[in-house]
């Protein structure tokens, strides 16, 4: 959310420049340290981003009004808080990033001793009203310890292993989830084959050193990888 409002990298510098909006961010976010509104859409309905005119209002009244929305956040009247009313963009695109690492064991051999793979779901989304989206995967059987963005009907995921959803608007995290282990193996595989290779390979060659005084110098053998 600071990355949102502050810009990357939202370090201690921005917070300090930024005072204000990220006191207000805190007191809509936590409630007696209880998670309250945490949604950057309906966060900046209540909360503007700052700017450059906020910046020069809030110096010259003093206080944080500028900062503050008097509205209510549409959001927040519906059973989707996570979207906005009345979304209109020229054209309705979505866009599915899945990133996934992979940790692994490797024998010098090239086997795989012991792997692990997570993976990520990003989504940036540009559609009007209020689309109704459902997500495939072609063997659910592999997806496990599976966390979801509240917009995901997860009654509907553990029934029918699909992701059915209705998105926010702009950039938002899916997904995230672990790839089962291959019991037909060995459980401590979650990836059989690496997808990249890795062989060591060292190599021997000659140092030559010398001493002062005119004393004469030997040779040796230094391993190099």
């Amino acid at each position: 959310t600071f990355v949102l409002y502050f810009g990357d990298p939202a370090d201690e510098s921005a917070v300090k420049d930024n005072f204000s909006t990220a006191y207000q961010l805190l007191e809509e976010m936590v409630d007696h340290g209880w998670p309250l509104t945490t949604e950057p859409n309906a966060l900046t309905d209540l909360i503007r981003p700052p700017t450059v005119m906020a910046k020069i209002q809030q110096a010259i009244s003093g206080g944080s009004s500028s900062i503050l929305s008097e509205a209510l956040p549409t959001g927040t009247v519906s059973n989707m808080p996570w979207r906005k009313a009345g979304v209109t963009h020229p054209n309705n695109e979505i866009y599915i990033d899945i990133v996934e690492e992979i940790d692994a064991i490797v024998s010098p051999s090239g086997g795989v001793i012991s792997s692990d793979v997570s993976g990520v779901i990003n989504a940036q989304s540009s559609l009007s009203g209020v689309p109704d989206l459902l997500l495939t995967f072609n063997d659910p059987t592999l997806i496990d310890d599976c966390s979801f963005h509240p917009c995901v009907r997860y009654t509907r995921f553990e029934k029918d292993s699909v992701v059915s959803f209705v998105p926010p608007d702009g950039a938002f995290e899916l997904m995230r989830y672990r790839v089962r282990m291959n019991d037909n193996n060995n459980s401590n595989l979650a990836v059989t084959s690496m997808p990249i290779q890795v062989v060591p390979r060292v190599s021997y060659g000659q140092f030559f050193g010398g001493s002062g005084g005119g004393g004469g110098g030997g040779g040796r053998n230094n391993p190099s990888s």
